[in-house]
């Protein structure tokens, strides 16, 4: 008896001496971690400058701030300041670009399915599922389409296509995006009560099926259906682009969306456009220019757009960190998340946002697009 208990006293003092162990670690770690970032930002190898901020340290965010990847060495930290160069327009190069993307895509003839171009009982495939999925074009669904192509004899001198980055926050880029002559928005993204930093106006936003889901509850409710309705009235004669056969699971939504669309076909007026296999064109276009992520972001597929047809471009809210480029502020994911969301690197799983900065800011470098990173003037 004495031996078992001494046996088990040994076991109990075995286990307090590894939890010890393991705290005494844990709080060794804590305090070299707040070391590290109390005092400013984390030492680097000499003539890089990283920008980032307590909290984004693990392995993930240490690849994607690599000097290397993210444009933010010495050499180039100029461009980060509050007054960068002055940027330049290449003319020459971004008409060679729109001539490349009109080579591989035929931005007008795909831009939306138009009533001439599907019949009743068509069956349409879903460009990121398999193809045994198919979507039945219905008599309603047909009604909507437009007659002709929405961009058919579009061409605006110059274009702002906004980003939902937390960057916007605070920037009173507002103005500067309303002077624009055609301005680009992305997923439905809210402006009221943002009207200073990204502005008031809107002449295409995409809408995708999953908005209805998770913003207006499936149009279940009629206060649902009302509170749907009047962000479609805040859009009036604006373009609604609704990518609803990227998805299979898109397809009941697309449905209930229709059918809301019938019912209030007088009441509402967006200009519908619903993309069928346009994503494929756009996908094999970035791939052969070395972008080859999970899936593009809307905001490369709306920079895409907006390269057949805009005479000049204007990038904002692009930057996918969690701290702001100049003052090192903490952002949120987007600049209309009201609880003030924390950045994650959730986005992951479905985009590669980090690789689509790099090219958009090296098409910044090169003067085909302008991006502001910055507040506005």
């Amino acid at each position: 008896m004495p031996v078992c208990r001494m046996l088990r006293l040994g076991s109990a003092l075995g286990l307090l001496l590894l939890s010890l162990t393991l705290l005494i670690l844990s709080l060794l770690s804590y305090v070299a971690l707040r070391r590290d970032n109390s005092l400013g930002p984390p030492r680097t190898p000499p003539g890089h400058m990283y920008m980032f901020q307590a909290g984004f340290r693990s392995q993930f965010a240490l690849k994607f701030l690599d000097p290397s990847f993210v444009p933010i060495t010495n050499s180039r930290s100029q461009e980060f300041q509050d007054q960068p160069p002055k940027w330049v327009f290449n003319r020459t190069a971004f008409d060679q670009q729109r001539r490349d993307i009109l080579s591989h895509i035929d931005i007008t003839r795909n831009f939306s399915l138009t009533r001439s171009s599907v019949r009743v009982g068509q069956l349409l495939h879903f460009a990121y599922s398999s193809h045994k999925y198919v979507y039945s074009v219905s008599s309603s669904f047909l009604s909507l389409l437009p007659e002709h192509s929405p961009i058919l004899e579009s061409h605006p001198p110059t274009c702002a296509v906004v980003g939902n980055g937390g960057i916007l926050l605070g920037s009173g880029c507002g103005a500067e995006i309303d002077r624009a002559d055609f301005v680009f928005r992305c997923n439905f993204a809210p402006t009221d009560g943002f009207h200073r930093d990204v502005g008031r106006k809107t002449n295409l936003t995409t809408f995708n099926p999953s908005i209805l889901e998770k913003d207006y509850n499936n149009l279940l409710t009629i206060q649902d259906r009302n509170n749907f309705l009047l962000s479609l009235k805040g859009l009036d004669g604006a373009i609604l682009w609704i990518p609803a056969f990227f998805f299979h699971t898109s397809a009941p939504v697309t449905r209930t969306l229709v059918d809301f669309f019938v019912e209030h076909r007088d009441r509402i007026k967006v200009r519908l456009a619903w993309p069928g296999n346009i994503i494929q064109h756009i996908n094999r276009y970035w791939q052969a220019k070395q972008l080859n992520p999970k899936r593009l972001s809307t905001g490369i597929l709306m920079y895409t757009l907006a390269s057949a047809l805009c005479d000049r471009i204007h990038l904002y809210g692009f930057w996918p960190f969690p701290f702001h480029p100049h003052s090192r502020r903490d952002l949120p994911y987007h600049y209309y998340d009201k609880r003030g969301t924390k950045f994650t690197t959730k986005w992951q799983e479905s985009h590669q946002l980090p690789l689509e900065f790099q090219l958009l800011y090296r098409i910044h470098r090169e003067g085909l697009a302008k991006m502001t990173l910055s507040q506005c003037s």
